[in-house]
């Protein structure tokens, strides 16, 4: 075997580890992990990456980085003078350590994570509350009972990247995977499908849309890998049988808000040349639009005209490479700051908001401007 020179030094790595017998121990080569992006390691369970010769501690370091933190525990082990050398490091530390010169070969021991961190530990928690005796709540659960949940989870993370709050963002993207696991962990009941089956279509569609990462299709920009990812979807949906799109526009989700399928649509036309040439008319049609809200007469028109002024805006916006629906929720998030400082102004003042003078409030909306709220 290609580590076979490991097993007369097993259980001395395993107190190394301070690993019990009963424990499990993930045994890989070291080359293989440092050739990929992501490891392919259990964090619930002790690791061990060994090959011969020297390790190629920054390529591992970057790789296991991205499961595991800088200060998690490491330790480097290679044979020195009849002996096995321990020495203790964490991943930030890693990069920096040197093996011996001719040294026959080289292990590091990664530590389990401090608490449960597996997605199939994860797994397992959503199937035990689903299993009879698990939670009445999350047994009675159902695809469309969990709708409003997704949809608010949702929210709740978009909530957590407009106030640029990673830890509130590490949590509430906890929360939506928790409604994604319980949605798969229903269709397994039901045997319709099962987790494996959800992560391998959405990889091999991942890798099958990406012919300019995993083949050798040559693209110049990001405009040109979404001409070819249209084109792919295309084919993928003929050779499944699927009757041919009416509308390049079918694939835009009729419940997106309205800001972000606005942008999505207009999007999807530019793809194919429908789009101006310069942002001179886009301006000019916003422009426009206004003129005709003001000459609108009846409810009826003015809804219409309203409807058109901020459809040409989100094109405005488009051009500008700036999120419409994002750029509105900051926009609602800064009212809100700075509506509530005036109501707090106004209580500090012992007076009531109806009472003020919209002078006076305006001072108060300027006075958390200037706070930067």
């Amino acid at each position: 075997m290609a580590l076979d020179f490991l097993w007369p030094h097993l259980d001395t790595i395993l107190e190394i580890a301070a690993l019990a017998e009963t424990d499990s121990l993930q045994i890989v080569n070291a080359e293989a992990v440092a050739a990929q992006h992501h490891p392919p390691l259990n964090p619930d369970f002790a690791a061990l990456l060994a090959q011969r010769g020297a390790s190629n501690v920054s390529a591992l370091a970057r790789v296991l980085g991205n499961q595991y933190p800088a200060e998690h525990p490491l330790r480097a082990v290679y044979p020195l003078e009849d002996a096995l050398h321990v020495e203790p490091c964490t991943l930030g530390t890693l990069a920096q350590l040197t093996w011996p010169p001719n040294v026959p070969w080289t292990a590091l021991v990664v530590l389990p994570w401090p608490r449960p961190a597996s997605f199939e530990r994860f797994q397992e928690t959503i199937a035990h509350l689903r299993a009879p005796e698990g939670c009445p709540w999350d047994r009675k659960q159902t695809h469309q009972s969990l709708r409003p949940y997704l949809l608010e989870e949702t929210y709740e993370v978009l909530e957590a990247l407009d106030a640029g709050d990673m830890s509130k963002l590490r949590e509430e993207l906890g929360d939506l995977l928790l409604q994604i696991v319980l949605h798969s962990q229903i269709a397994v009941e039901t045997d319709e499908f099962r987790m494996a089956d959800v992560i391998a279509e959405v990889n091999a569609k991942i890798v099958r849309r990406h012919p300019h990462v995993w083949g050798n299709v040559h693209v110049n920009d990001e405009e040109d890998v979404k001409r070819n990812w249209d084109q792919i979807k295309q084919a993928e949906k003929r050779a499944n049988g699927e009757e041919t799109p009416k509308s390049r526009l079918e694939g835009v989700p009729k419940g997106l808000p309205a800001l972000a399928q606005a942008h999505a649509y207009q999007a999807r036309a530019a793809r194919v040349g429908f789009d101006w040439e310069t942002v001179a008319p886009v301006v000019a049609k916003v422009h426009e639009e206004i003129a005709e809200l003001e000459a609108a007469e009846t409810p009826a028109e003015r809804e219409a005209e309203v409807g058109d002024l901020l459809f040409a805006v989100v094109n405005w916006a488009r051009w500008l490479k700036v999120d419409p629906e994002a750029a509105l929720r900051g926009t609602n998030a800064r009212f809100a700051r700075r509506f509530q400082h005036v109501e707090e102004g106004a209580t500090a003042q012992g007076r009531a908001l109806q009472d003020m003078t919209l002078a006076e409030m305006d001072a108060l909306w300027d006075e958390a401007k200037a706070n930067g709220l």
